[in-house]
Order: structure tokens, then C-alpha cells, then sequence
């Protein structure tokens, strides 16, 4: 009771008790959900995700690029998205190996996945970037401007088999700006279709890894 005066009920006449709000128990799902909400921790560990992700990425850009050449000619980055689907298992599988306790569903494979194919197109635009100016500045070799130069000349070719093309095309065909641009936006796209690949077979390796760890549950 709160102080010497009781207080009564006015339609039996009994004491009552005040009772203060600290000492009321919460029911069990409330501080279930108290308790789950306090706790809670992100889907993804990002802190060791990124150090797998990134030692898994470097090696599937930078194994390519060690081919003979392979970064002038383009065919590193080839290579690196025909083994992407290995990169993200392996990502995958070794997230869950170092976090066992933490569940692995497809959204989780997807997100890992997609982070591993941003960065080997990084990796691979970053390598072919380095190489170019090293061969163009350092070397004076024209390498790689030979192999772009023949690839939009063969471009060409195929446009002037289809029919005839204006004038202003073929200009702007041949333009440093145009074939600056067309190799940005070829980097661009390779990114776009890596970051695709990898959410797609992190998703499939999430479902599996999913799949498997159910069937082990008793």
C-alpha cells in the first residue's frame, strides 16, 4: 500500500493494493520479443564476409590476368566470369564454415554473391587500367590500342555489310570520344553482368547450403 490510509473498494469495502508499475512482470512473449529485438544481429556478418569476399575475388581476377595475354586482349575477364559461379560457392561455403551458427538462406547467398561479382569486375577493370598505362606510358607499346582498334574496325565492317550508314555515324564511329566511351561503358556493362551472375549463383548456393543444413537437423 502506498501510505498509512488504505484505500477501499467502494462496492465490497475491501483493501486494495497499489502496486507499482517496476515490479509487474511482462507476460512471456513480450519479453520474448524484448529479448529477441535487444539481440538482434544483422543477417550478414560484413566484417568477415568482406575479408572472404575479398581474398576469393582478388584470386579470380588476378589468376587470369597471369595468363600471357590475357588482360590485353580481354579474355581475363572472360575467364573470370566463367568461374564466378566457383568464386561464389566458394564465398558462400566458407561464410558459413567461419559462421556456422548464423543462417544461411538464398537473400544471404545472393548479397555475398552479388558482392563478389563487383568486386572481380573491379579487380579486372582496375588490372586491365594498370596494365594499359604501364604498356602505353612506360613500355610505349601499342598493344592494346591495336586490339581495340581492330575490334571497332571489324565493327565497322559488319555496319557496312548490313548497308550503307551515314556519314555522321562512321565519324563518330571513328572519334577518340566515341571509342573512349565505348570502352567505359564495355567495362560498365561487364560489372552490371558479373554483379547479375554472382547474385544468381549465391542465391542457388544459399539454397542449396540451406537445403542441406535442414536435412542434418534431427
Amino acid at each position: 500500500m502506498d501510505g498509512a490510509q488504505a484505500a477501499f473498494c467502494g462496492a465490497c469495502g475491501l483493501a486494495q493494493l497499489r502496486v507499482s508499475p517496476d515490479a509487474i512482470i511482462p507476460a512471456e512473449g513480450e519479453e520474448h520479443a524484448a529479448k529477441h529485438t535487444h539481440h538482434a544481429r544483422p543477417l550478414v556478418d560484413w566484417s568477415a564476409a568482406l575479408k572472404i569476399v575479398s581474398a576469393v575475388a582478388a584470386a579470380g581476377a588476378l589468376l587470369p590476368a597471369l595468363i600471357p595475354g590475357a588482360v590485353t586482349s580481354g579474355t581475363a575477364g572472360g575467364f573470370s566470369l566463367l568461374s564466378l559461379p566457383l568464386l561464389t560457392l566458394a564465398v558462400v561455403s566458407l561464410y558459413h564454415f567461419n559462421r556456422p551458427r548464423r543462417t544461411i538462406t538464398p537473400a544471404i547467398g545472393g548479397r555475398l554473391g552479388a558482392t563478389v561479382g563487383l568486386m572481380t569486375g573491379a579487380w579486372i577493370a582496375l588490372i586491365t587500367g594498370v596494365v594499359g598505362f604501364v604498356l602505353r606510358y612506360h613500355y610505349h607499346s601499342d598493344t592494346m590500342d591495336n586490339v581495340m582498334r581492330e575490334s571497332f574496325d571489324a565493327m565497322m565492317v559488319r555496319m557496312e555489310s548490313a548497308g550503307p550508314q551515314p556519314a555522321e555515324v562512321m565519324g563518330l564511329i571513328q572519334s577518340p570520344e566515341f571509342r573512349a566511351g565505348s570502352l567505359i561503358a564495355g567495362h560498365a556493362i561487364s560489372l552490371l553482368v558479373m554483379v547479375a551472375g554472382g547474385t544468381l549463383c549465391g542465391w542457388i548456393a544459399g539454397a542449396l547450403l540451406k537445403s542441406r543444413r535442414q536435412r542434418m537437423v534431427p
